[in-house]
């Protein structure tokens, strides 16, 4: 058997955590469908996002087997350049995977540790995971563009391969970094290894208002308040759930106010967060997942929503694609457009409303099928940045 490859890989939150959404997704998917290649090593913090204490499961500090990796848990005191560049010295390596841009700790410290000569000289693969959208790059814009500025300047980021998730992302990284990023590469991030759902699911909605599920982490950029704006000028009655952590408060609050405005044919039921084993349960009783994200990698969530037979209405600031049976919908943030897709969905029979869910499960069944490719994509982009970096 031959010796694997060893991939250290970044990222801010890891499993058991589920908050951070589509980038522990991410890794976690990468890692079921490449661990047989790669011998694939994570560094990540020891809580989930929000969270002041760690897993009551892990060790912190110290190497773990999860699943068909090994996960190194820091401690945010720990989260320093001395300590993550002494990591990676002691870990034998041959490429190192960073699944943001901006993050402090999980990208931006280890690429100094390797520019000031503090870690060894590996290659590295960067996913800005759809970072550098525009929507991404219009909230805290200052700060990213100058931020931005200064590592052009200093060479940060030089003699990266880069991943882009889809062709918008490539789009969107040759925007912002086409002066450094000489070597980017389209390797589409991975769906899970197995199915999320082998069954269709039908709903009955007959004598009960139109249910819409927003699913998401609170803030800015998931854009949870063009949504409550565009329902308070819907005169139907419509039952709204939400879920999802709430990442920003500032940003939650300003959405508090604006759901106590909402009319009274707009019922709000504000849920509590769900850990991702329930998330297909809860999306399978909603009849439509309303998503006017201002920019997404993959989307994640929206594969969970039509896996769950409940059809998507969605941004298209997402590399996502509306399907000829409105499985999914991928729409501008015009308000407009929304409210009149929305008066739409009331006006459908049960039996409408099942077609769509039938084409929204398909639709999810799919997009397995291009995870053949995706893989190769995904190896093809490692093995090239091992072997021309010898």
């Amino acid at each position: 058997m031959k010796n694997k490859k060893i991939i250290i890989c970044f990222v801010n939150y890891y499993i058991p955590g589920f908050r951070s959404g589509g980038p522990t997704r991410t890794v976690a998917n990468f890692t079921d469908h490449l661990s047989d290649e790669f011998d694939i090593r994570i560094i990540c913090c020891d809580r989930d996002l929000g969270d002041k204490k760690a897993f009551s499961e892990i060790l912190p500090n110290k190497w773990n087997k999860v699943g068909k990796s090994k996960v190194f848990y820091i401690s945010p005191t720990k989260i320093n350049l001395l300590n993550i560049a002494k990591i990676l010295r002691e870990t034998q390596h041959d490429l190192i995977y960073i699944n943001s841009f901006f993050s402090y700790g999980f990208a931006i410290i280890p690429l100094l540790a390797k520019f000031l000569k503090l870690a060894p000289n590996s290659p590295c693969i960067i996913g800005p995971r759809g970072e550098f959208s525009k929507g991404a790059l219009s909230l805290k814009t200052l700060k990213k563009r100058l931020f931005m500025a200064f590592v052009k300047f200093i060479g940060l980021y030089n003699n990266l391969y880069w991943q882009a998730s889809s062709d918008y992302e490539l789009i969107d990284i040759k925007r912002e970094f086409g002066s450094v990023a000489k070597k980017i590469f389209v390797a589409r991030d991975l769906t899970p290894a197995n199915k999320i759902s082998e069954k269709y699911i039908v709903l009955d909605k007959i004598n009960r208002p139109l249910k819409i599920i927003f699913l998401s982490r609170i803030s800015p950029m998931k854009n949870l308040e063009f949504l409550i704006s565009v329902l308070s000028k819907i005169k139907s009655e419509i039952e709204f759930n939400i879920f999802g952590p709430k990442e920003d408060m500032n940003y939650w609050e300003k959405c508090k106010i604006d759901l106590k405005k909402l009319p009274s044919n707009i019922k709000v039921n504000i849920e509590n967060e769900i850990s991702h084993n329930k998330v297909l349960d809860v999306f399978s009783k909603n009849d439509l997942f309303a998503f006017p994200t201002k920019g997404e990698a993959l989307g994640h969530i929206i594969l969970e929503s039509l896996s769950a037979s409940t059809p998507v209405l969605v941004s298209d600031k997402t590399s996502w694609l509306s399907d000829n049976f409105k499985g999914l919908q991928a729409i501008p943030l015009n308000e407009n457009l929304w409210i009149n897709q929305i008066n739409e969905w009331i006006k459908l029979s049960n039996d409408e409303i099942n077609l769509r869910r039938k084409a929204a499960f398909d639709y999810a069944q799919s997009s397995y099928l291009d995870n053949l490719q995706s893989i190769k994509e995904n190896k093809d982009l490692f093995y090239k940045a091992i072997t021309e970096s010898k």
